[in-house]
């Protein structure tokens, strides 16, 4: 984002999160035909259909009345505002850029509203991913937020890599890029992305974007909390990471790991021990979860009367069956 930024005839926006915020009133609409979320009336007006009449009150249900037509007709012109107001900071603007990693959820709302947009997506290490989030989450992040658990860590990366590359599948304007390799030809890299927007550069330009962007001078910058810019390296994990750690994460992350030309370093083909354990673990709690939302047999109900009795172990248990969820 901040490389893209450099050129005058872009202007970059740092997460807004906007599509992820309409995406909460997408959710709503997706719960249109939940229990509920219907009108109910005494007269139907003409050309609408109810779904039971049976009570002397007609129900409606919203998806006989909004369509999801309708729905994108009325989201476009506000998405459409938004962004034209936000380029309309810089006089010369021909691309607007946001950088909001979590769009990797919401992309398909993203192209039904702007079919023509555009989408640069960055992969890295898994490894490297890992150690920034530690590092998140023990200096300048919320720590609830950034998980450090390699396990965690592996399943969201795969999950995420995966999304994003569907993306590919659904429009020709998909540039897909690796950390590593943007570290190892910078200007290079820079250059086939303007070129990809359509942007007009030379080797100077470029060169000077990429020297103002330098990892010295971004901890100097006010772009983000300090801590956030550490040393950037590609290989730095070797150094930072536990020979378990990097065992258990590589053994998740390995097939896509191996689709981006990530090579592993541990043995992938056997579950380590540690995994295993934590996997029974989980499954235990997961059977007690259900088994308590499901049951309703004597043994159930005494372990009720008893928890009633002792509300501590009644709360670590709740705690630990909640985690398993």
């Amino acid at each position: 984002m901040l490389l893209l930024a450099q050129h005058p005839q872009v202007i970059a926006l740092q997460q807004i999160d906007f599509f992820r915020r309409l995406a909460h009133l997408g959710r709503w609409f997706d719960t249109r035909e939940a229990y509920g979320m219907r009108a109910l009336t005494t007269a139907v007006a003409e050309g609408i259909e109810p779904e039971d009449e049976s009570s002397g009150l007609s129900r409606i249900p919203l998806s006989n009345v909004l369509s999801e037509e309708r729905y994108y007709e009325l989201v476009q012109p506000l998405a459409e505002d938004v962004y034209n107001r936000l380029a309309d900071c810089n006089t010369d603007n021909h691309v607007v850029v946001e950088q909001t990693p979590e769009y990797v959820q919401v992309w398909r709302e993203i192209l039904r509203v702007f079919p023509d947009a555009y989408f640069i997506h960055v992969i890295r290490d898994p490894r490297s991913v890992f150690c920034s989030h530690r590092n998140a989450a023990k200096s300048w992040a919320d720590p609830t937020r950034f998980s450090y658990d390699p396990v965690a860590i592996a399943g969201e990366w795969t999950q995420d890599v995966t999304r994003a590359r569907e993306i590919a599948k659904a429009t020709e304007r998909y540039l897909e890029l690796r950390y590593e390799d943007m570290r190892g030809a910078p200007n290079e890299s820079l250059a086939r992305i303007f070129e990809w927007l359509e942007l007009p550069c030379d080797h100077a330009s470029v060169k000077e974007a990429v020297a103002a962007c330098s990892i010295d001078k971004m901890r100097r910058s006010a772009h983000a909390p300090e801590g956030f810019f550490r040393k950037g390296e590609v290989q730095g994990w070797r150094r930072e990471m536990g020979r378990k750690d990097v065992r258990m994460l590589e053994y998740i992350a390995a097939g896509m790991m191996r689709e981006c030309g990530y090579e592993t370093t541990t043995e992938v083909d056997k579950m380590p021990w540690r995994l295993r354990v934590r996997l029974s673990k989980q499954n235990v709690r997961q059977g007690l979860a259900r088994w308590a939302a499901e049951s309703d047999g004597p043994l159930k109900r005494e372990t009720s009367r008893v928890l009633k009795a002792f509300p501590r172990i009644r709360k670590f248990l709740l705690r630990n069956l909640k985690r398993s969820a």
